[in-house]
């Protein structure tokens, strides 16, 4: 997909696209309108507007639901298995006044600790943007940011930023190439 034409994936269109599933990701848990409410943190009266359509959760209901009911089946149907990811992005890149100060990478570095976990969902979710020889870039089909993982999947970077993944796929595969020599 050319990254100029690429619509961005905002905090709006997250919160939208979970508050129009809600009533069926709430009726795969089995949860009553009250129990759901409860455990997002709503009113039972917000929570019945939300499912008929009349209002939106906001960002941060949103997040929860995402990432509360991330195994679900309509949620990883929306996100794949990176709805944690998603919020992250979504929730440090935006609006925050240091933001231009840092980049995507530093944000999340500063909000989680740099994990290394194996990554799932390739085949569905993610298009193959720059193959290296140890590590691929890849980009999400739905909201567009990148990862870059190692031929065993395990997750080395993630962004919105094309050229800052390009950049670290360099680094990557260039520290990778020094190790294996030796230096």
């Amino acid at each position: 997909m050319n990254e100029s034409l690429r619509t961005p994936f905002t905090k709006e269109i997250f919160e939208r696209m979970v508050s129009e599933k809600l009533r069926l990701i709430r009726t795969e848990a089995r949860l009553t309108q009250e129990q759901m409410a409860d455990v997002i943190g709503l009113s039972k009266k917000t929570l019945v507007q939300v499912e008929k359509d009349r209002k939106t959760l906001g960002f941060t209901a949103a997040a929860l639901v995402g990432v509360l009911f991330r195994n679900s089946e309509i949620v990883q149907a929306m996100f794949g298995d990176s709805t944690l990811e998603i919020v992250e992005l979504l929730a440090f890149a935006e609006g925050n006044p240091q933001a231009s100060e840092l980049s995507d990478m530093e944000w999340i570095a500063h909000a989680q600790a740099k994990a290394r976990y194996q990554s799932t969902g390739r085949r569905i979710w993610w298009k193959d943007e720059k193959i290296g020889q140890r590590y691929t870039k890849q980009s999400h089909i739905l909201t567009g940011h990148f990862r870059i993982v190692d031929k065993d999947e395990t997750l080395h970077y993630y962004g919105a930023d094309s050229a800052e993944a390009d950049a670290k796929l360099v680094q990557l595969e260039h520290s990778r190439h020094s190790q294996e020599k030796g230096e």
